[in-house]
């Protein structure tokens, strides 16, 4: 087999190439730009007390969430999860808390002692949740802690 500098071509049609290379193609679109990863820029409203995927969180499988809060909030839940979904929360001043409770009702289930003590957020503070149990409709399962990263400077 010889090498050819012009092979393939910018202008190369997708039926053209190999079969291993469109189903590899297909299987990276289908990670990257198929709606499954994704970026929010979210200020929440002051008394909000939960988020909602589709209206204000994005209904990645994976999602980045840069978070402000816009007065002191207290939030209880995220509604409308679908299980295996994961946000990355990137909070953006110390306005934001979460409230651990029970494994149900899209509720937070944090990884902290004491149990069900709140979580106050810190500016560049980074909390990773996966939702467990939720259907996307009437079962919004909880939202299990995967890692925090705290901001230490």
């Amino acid at each position: 087999m010889t090498l050819n500098v012009n092979e393939p071509a910018d202008t190369e049609l997708v039926s053209a190439l190999p079969s291993y290379i469109r189903e590899d193609r297909a299987a990276i679109n289908s990670i990257s730009g198929g709606g499954n990863v994704g970026f929010t820029d979210l200020e929440i409203a002051g008394g909000t007390t939960s988020l909602t995927v589709g209206s204000d969180l994005g209904i990645y499988g994976f999602e980045v969430i840069k978070a402000t809060g816009l007065a002191a909030i207290s939030l209880v839940s995220i509604l409308g999860g679908i299980e295996g979904q994961v946000k990355v929360f990137i909070f953006q001043d110390a306005n934001i808390s979460l409230t651990d409770g029970p494994k149900s009702d899209g509720k937070f289930y944090l990884n902290h002692l004491p149990a069900l003590s709140d979580y106050d957020a810190s500016q560049s503070d980074v909390l990773a949740l996966v939702n467990i149990g939720g259907d996307g409709a009437t079962n919004h399962g909880y939202w299990k802690e995967l890692y925090r990263t705290i901001a230490v400077k």
